[in-house]
């Protein structure tokens, strides 16, 4: 029988647990954010209400991993939600002071109020495409550090010597790690076949292909393309009170590193896709801006991403793109 809620606030070193029972009294807990901390709050919860409980925790990144995998394993009904939601339902609590024990205790009343959907943890192959995707992108990030360093600097510099030899390893570090994530999604027969009807998508190659499947959630949390859309930051946001005029910009709460990997291929899609070139033709003849018009043609690839991947069908582009 349900007789709680569990909110949890994440950091790196720590995690602050609330425990809110059913009688509106609050169990506090603070354990350490590892496997030990994990046991001791296992058997604290257990001591204090039993298990299948709902357990809510804001995603922040890959430190609440492990907490969400071993509490999913125990039976608790784990939901991992957007920290946006939960600081407009703080601010709506009226709530003063922020702290990390009050922050768990907004996320077990988020838990009980809003019921969140139940989080599942992502298979092994696609957390390990995930961490060799996110490897790519900090190695990517370091080349370009190594590389600007190395153009404010004078030829007779004694300090070229060991940032080339700095921008050699990435180089080469960087190409490991792509071999690999390659590897890995042809050795499984899913991912490859999903990575191949990505590549079907003109503006979609297959570096972009394998980011996009390692950062897209299952497509099963999602009743239709535009709960994805919103799920990536890629819904306008608009705002128009009174008297003064509308306006609309880029939402951009959602998943930062979704829109990044869209970012590229939509810029080859207005280019070399037909539909997508005319879509974004007729954006430019209406006067919006240059990035007003790549959000956009990012929206409707990941429209199309959704489309293909739930049908299982290669892109047709023969097939009427305003049908």
């Amino acid at each position: 029988m349900q007789s709680g809620s569990i909110g949890i606030d994440v950091a790196k070193a720590h995690l602050d647990v609330v425990l809110l029972r059913q009688d509106g009294s609050e169990g506090y807990q603070r354990v350490s954010n590892s496997e030990t901390g994990y046991q001791a709050l296992g058997e604290w919860l257990q001591q204090e209400q039993g298990e299948d409980l709902p357990v809510c925790l804001e995603a922040t990144g890959r430190y609440g991993d492990g907490i969400a995998t071993y509490l999913h394993e125990h039976r608790y009904r784990v939901s991992i939600v957007n920290p946006a939601s939960v600081k407009h339902f703080a601010a709506a609590l009226m709530k003063r002071h922020k702290t990390d024990k009050s922050d768990a205790a907004v996320l077990a009343r988020y838990a009980t109020h809003m019921q969140p959907k139940r989080w599942q943890p992502p298979p092994e192959l696609k957390s390990q495409m995930q961490d060799l995707k996110r490897l790519l992108d900090d190695l990517q990030a370091d080349r370009t550090r190594v590389k600007n360093r190395l153009e404010g600097l004078r030829t007779s510099s004694p300090a070229r010597r060991y940032l080339e030899e700095q921008l050699s390893q990435l180089e080469d570090q960087l190409e490991q790690a792509q071999a690999e994530l390659n590897q890995r999604v042809d050795q499984d027969e899913q991912p490859a076949s999903q990575c191949r009807l990505l590549e079907s998508i003109k503006g979609i190659g297959r570096i972009s292909a394998m980011q996009l499947l390692a950062e897209l959630p299952d497509l099963s949390r999602f009743d239709s393309a535009d709960e994805l859309v919103a799920y990536a930051g890629l819904c306008p946001h608009q705002q128009q009170s009174g008297n003064q005029a509308s306006v609309s910009w880029l939402s951009k709460q959602g998943s930062a590193r979704i829109r990044k990997a869209l970012y590229f291929p939509a810029l080859s899609a207005k280019t070399h896709n037909p539909h997508l070139r005319c879509f974004a033709e007729r954006l430019t003849a209406a006067g919006k801006a240059k990035m007003v018009v790549v959000a956009a043609v990012m929206r409707k690839l990941l429209v199309l991403v959704y489309a293909i991947l739930k049908s299982g069908r290669p892109y047709d582009p023969t097939f009427g793109f305003a049908a």
